[in-house]
């Protein structure tokens, strides 16, 4: 981010950035764009600082950057480059080719149906995967939600915009105050303006997890106040999950993860393992009846 004219202007030389347009923001704007020497396809945002007149906005625009430099995750955004050039900021990411998450439930809202649980473990636990990959950098996300989930076209995961996120580069501090982020998914800590750490990510977590099954946040139903929204959360009061739809191991990992105590909350390594676990069950599962089904349909074909 530090690179003077000349190198910055050599490194906008290098990609061939195309009118079609991705993305549009306040104050950015998101082309694909091909890198000539490699020839990879990615994401170009371009972002016009003069345009941004509150400090925690210009510093969310350069707090990505920084931090995706941090974390090499095939679960988190990956970041290809960055320069800053005649006041517009470039930032260069893998090119992702599909729907975020909130698109996603969107679309299953509107054909009545839900995902499958193989279906829901298969994409959590790489969400934990990419969670752990953050924690494990001492990267506090602050802005878990299905809008910042990208499925690619391949079925594969990633978090993304870390705009929000907290860097704790004092090993010796854990903590951090600032009120910031989605009301809806906010922990009882940062909704009572606390201190907070990383298991303000593993209440995140589960109420994406929740919404993931049922199409709602855990506290989008509560729209009266700030001060109602807060005291609903404080009481972790979630509408109950619809009966005999999802295992009894998914309801329990929801409500661990959404524990008003947070420290007793699991940790993102905890989540991950224990995800992973329940994925690679219903893996076998599946495997299991798809073999039995081709027995069956040998043994039945074998009697004509």
């Amino acid at each position: 981010m530090d690179l003077k004219f000349t190198d910055a202007r050599e490194k906008l030389l290098e990609y061939r950035i195309s009118t079609q347009k991705l993305g549009e923001g306040a104050f950015s704007k998101v082309f694909s764009a091909k890198h000539l020497e490699t020839d990879a396809e990615v994401a170009m945002k371009i972002v016009d600082l003069t345009k941004i007149e509150r400090k925690e906005e210009f510093d969310a625009s350069l707090n990505e950057v920084v931090l995706l430099k941090k974390v090499n995750s095939q679960h988190v955004l990956k970041l290809h480059d960055s320069f800053v050039l005649n006041s517009f900021l470039y930032v260069a990411t893998e090119l992702i080719d599909s729907l975020d998450l909130d698109k996603r439930i969107k679309i299953m809202r509107n054909r009545k149906t839900v995902f499958s649980e193989r279906s829901i473990w298969y994409k959590f636990h790489q969400i934990c995967a990419g969670l752990k990959a953050l924690h494990k950098k001492r990267i506090l996300h602050r802005d878990l939600k299905p809008a910042n989930i990208i499925i690619t076209s391949k079925y594969q995961v990633k978090i993304c915009d870390l705009g929000l996120s907290y860097h704790f580069k004092d090993d010796n501090i854990s903590t951090v105050n600032t009120f910031i982020g989605t009301d809806y998914y906010m922990s009882p800590e940062r909704a009572n303006r606390e201190e907070y750490s990383f298991p303000a990510d593993i209440w995140s977590l589960g109420c994406l997890l929740y919404e993931i099954c049922t199409f709602r946040s855990p506290f989008s139903g509560e729209t009266k106040s700030f001060y109602s929204l807060y005291k609903k959360i404080n009481k972790a009061d979630i509408i109950p999950f619809p009966m005999n739809v999802y295992s009894e191991q998914l309801i329990y990992f929801t409500y661990a993860c959404l524990n008003t105590v947070s420290y007793h909350r699991p940790t993102a390594d905890e989540c991950y393992e224990a995800s992973r676990e329940m994925f690679k069950k219903f893996e076998t599962m599946f495997s299991d009846y798809k073999k039995s089904c081709k027995i069956s349909s040998t043994t039945k074909s074998s009697k004509f």
